[in-house]
């Protein structure tokens, strides 16, 4: 994959339909209404077919009262959580040569707060990228960034990252007219790493004409210089939601939670709101009064000699005017009434069940269960232990669906870092080790289940106490499970037995048989 050629449109044509999803996707999971509302006005994304969208069809009168439920963000960050809300285990030997580079390397970066965020905008945009830099005025360890899809375009070859150019707007000129775009380009080159880097001026649609990187402030005290690296891999990892990829079928790249329909379940989900908030707004209880009836801003009664021109109507007021009664009055017309009460009801119950069907629908295409987002069908009760982990059973085989994507990635990824930590001169030479990533469940154990587990296993005699301890206590070192089972045997009196000397037993010379001497 070559840098970009100058003057052509960006993105490039072969991947602009793909990117232009992704911004849909991202436009979202960010949850803030003027950007749907910018969105779907724009006919540089979307066409025609896509205008029967809610956020499409509303006037720009209405704009003001359209309501957004976020919840494409519960959606992203609710997969997060089940992935990462407990840190993962890193097994490696903290003693061998490079193991305090390891462990240098997840404290410095903050690794377990980087997989966290890594992980919500994965579920959001299809995928996620993780790159290692070397900045050694900054930090003596190869530091860990975040790039979302909307940075970057891989080259998959094999189902393996092959090559990734990243890209982001360094500067925009006055209206944004014209756009400085920085390019990064990562490939393998006779088994090395190279990296180049290169800057472009152009406009929105056009990636315009290679600049020099001093041209602008931006760049120029950035010290970017093309670099190899006498090392496999790119220097980063790119990690899919979930595959398979139903819109591109037999592609690398991964497909965000939100694909299959579930934008125009969240679109509904908005509509439906947004009338449920009209409906409370029409329900305001007002009143009609003659304006005979009220005074003038300066004070008295408004007469036939001072018009009420400057009357506005005003939907928060609380009594809505209406102007000039008296011809109706004269001409007969019944059922005029100088104040009159005016208030429409709520449908309360009618949006609140298609809203919790609709949010119902969401979550389940997306792969979850809705008691994972704490949210209870009527005429049902909070479940809990084995339970509530059946209920669950959708989400958590997602996260476990997920997680085989990430294990392998965070292995590739640690991989390289020793190396490039080596390569680059950051650390002196060692030899880089596996580390395996272990995660966790994320599922709060139930105290009262357990207890009952542990009970069965001990009624059946399938268990030893420095087992029940173990399950009991995972988070223990062996010391302290060992001093607790020696505490729990000392108090039921199950020590060890004291030392007696044995001693032969006499035999009577007088058998008693059956009661007789």
């Amino acid at each position: 994959m070559p840098f970009p050629k100058e003057g052509k449109e960006w993105p490039p044509e072969d991947y602009r339909s793909w990117y232009n999803k992704i911004i849909e996707w991202s436009t979202w999971y960010s949850g803030e209404p003027q950007q749907l509302l910018n969105l779907y006005s724009s006919q540089q994304f979307f066409p025609d077919t896509e205008w029967g969208r809610f956020w499409a069809r509303i006037e720009s009168e209405e704009r003001a009262n359209a309501v957004h439920l976020p919840a494409a963000g519960d959606v992203a960050s609710t997969s997060a959580h089940l992935l990462f809300s407990e840190a993962p285990n890193f097994l490696y030997d903290l003693k061998a040569p490079g193991g305090d580079r390891i462990e240098t390397f997840i404290k410095e970066n903050g690794l377990l707060n980087i997989l966290l965020e890594a992980a919500e905008m994965a579920a959001a945009m299809s995928g996620v990228f993780l790159k290692l830099d070397i900045e050694p005025e900054l930090v003596k360890i190869p530091i860990l960034s975040i790039i979302t899809p909307l940075q970057a375009i891989p080259y998959f070859w094999r189902g393996r990252l092959w090559e990734v150019l990243f890209f982001r707007i360094v500067k925009e000129g006055f209206g944004g007219e014209t756009i400085w775009r920085l390019f990064e380009l990562r490939s393998r080159e006779n088994d090395a790493l190279s990296i180049q880097y290169k800057l472009y001026k152009g406009s929105r649609d056009r990636v315009g004409r290679e600049v020099d990187m001093r041209s602008i402030d931006e760049t120029a005290d950035l010290g970017l210089e093309d670099v190899r690296y006498n090392m496999p891999g790119l220097g980063c990892v790119y990690i899919p939601n979930m595959r398979p990829n139903r819109v591109l079928p037999g592609s690398s790249l991964g497909m965000s939670d939100f694909s299959g329909g579930v934008i125009t379940l969240m679109d509904s989900l908005d509509f439906a709101w947004s009338s449920w908030m009209r409906d409370i707004e029409l329900g305001m209880a007002q009143i009609i009064v003659d304006e005979e009836l009220l005074e003038r801003p300066e004070g008295g009664l408004i007469t036939q000699d001072t018009p009420s021109a400057r009357a506005r109507f005003n939907k928060f007021q609380r009594a809505f005017i209406k102007l000039s009664m008296t011809p109706w009055r004269i001409g007969g017309e019944g059922g005029i009434k100088p104040i009159e009460q005016v208030q429409f009801d709520i449908r309360v119950d009618e949006h609140l069940k298609t809203c919790e069907s609709l949010y119902f629908q969401i979550v389940s295409q997306c792969g979850y269960s809705p008691q994972t987002f704490g949210v209870v069908e009527y005429g049902r009760q909070t479940d809990s232990g084995t339970a509530l982990r059946i209920r669950e059973r959708k989400s958590l085989l997602t996260r476990e669906k997920k997680s085989r994507y990430w294990q392998p990635a965070l292995w590739d990824l640690l991989w390289q870092m020793q190396l490039l930590d080596v390569v680059s001169g950051l650390s002196p030479s060692y030899t880089p080790q596996e580390v395996d990533v272990e995660l966790q469940d994320s599922v709060i154990t139930d105290e009262r289940e357990q207890s009952e587990t542990l009970r069965n296993l001990d009624q059946a005699r399938a268990i030893s106490t420095y087992q029940k301890v173990k399950l009991l206590h995972p988070d223990w070192d062996e010391e302290d499970v060992e001093a607790e089972v020696k505490r729990i045997l000392d108090d039921q009196g199950a020590g060890p037995m004291p030392f007696f000397e044995e001693k032969e037993e006499e035999v009577p010379d007088v058998v008693v048989r059956s009661g007789l001497l």
